[in-house]
């Protein structure tokens, strides 16, 4: 039986290596098109979150390493590559800890990337900020080239195990 999202997760990093071979015409073109790769990034794990669930047969598709592993375990099967990735998550610094942050930084619309927070009721308070929030660097081509090359190769590895059973 062929897993269906086998072919997502490659149609997905086949389009971050297009998007990064386009010759950006300007900075807001640059941004768009760095924040075009780093979302084909995250549908190309997702997707492989969704393969390896897949191939337990858990019958879902899981949104983190952790609901990976929390369906395998209620189907009282083991799922290594879940805790791979959740270790890699956890590991600050750690090149899949920075590509969630990138990924939920792209979605914060607050004062902290120049809108107005739902928190500053008046002029003269000190806008809160979420300490807890990792800090993310601005997007860079080289930190999206190691992003891709270091989930592509965890992508290849993995299936390259699971193969060997």
């Amino acid at each position: 039986m062929s897993n269906p999202y086998t072919g997502s997760v490659a149609a997905a990093l086949r389009k971050a290596s297009l998007l990064a071979d386009l010759p950006p015409e300007g900075n807001l073109q640059a941004q768009a098109l760095m924040e075009a790769r780093l979302l084909e990034l995250w549908r190309a794990y997702q997707a492989f979150l969704a393969e390896l669930a897949f191939q337990l047969q858990l019958g879902g598709e899981p949104g983190s390493p952790g609901a990976l592993a929390q369906m395998a375990l209620s189907q009282n099967k083991g799922c290594g590559e879940a805790t791979e990735l959740q270790a890699l998550l956890e590991e600050p610094g750690s090149w899949l800890s920075s590509l969630e942050a990138a990924w939920q930084s792209l979605w914060q619309f607050s004062a902290d990337r120049g809108g107005q927070s739902k928190n500053a009721a008046s002029p003269a308070l000190i806008p809160a900020r979420d300490v807890g929030r990792r800090s993310v660097e601005a997007l860079s081509a080289e930190q999206l080239e190691q992003w891709q090359s270091a989930l592509t190769e965890l992508i290849h590895r993995q299936r390259a195990h699971s193969a060997e059973w």
